[in-house]
């Protein structure tokens, strides 16, 4: 069960590292939801959302194997 919850909680941060990338580099990606002077702003903030989850999945499994 652990390792399965490690590894959903890394694809989930592949998942938003690689939709912050895209939004990043595709500005028109939110055309008709936010404006494209916003697109970079929002692909920044997912972007670092999906490392700091993948951060978080490395660190939570590291102290489990510590403690182990």
């Amino acid at each position: 069960m652990n390792k399965t919850l490690f590894y959903f909680r890394m694809t989930m941060a592949v998942v938003y590292t690689a939709i912050g990338v895209y939004i990043l580099l595709n500005t028109n990606s939110l055309n008709g939801i936010v404006s494209e002077t916003y697109a970079p702003v929002i692909g920044g903030v997912v972007l670092a959302y999906g490392l700091f989850r993948g951060y978080t999945a490395l660190k939570i499994e590291k102290n489990k194997d510590q403690n182990n």
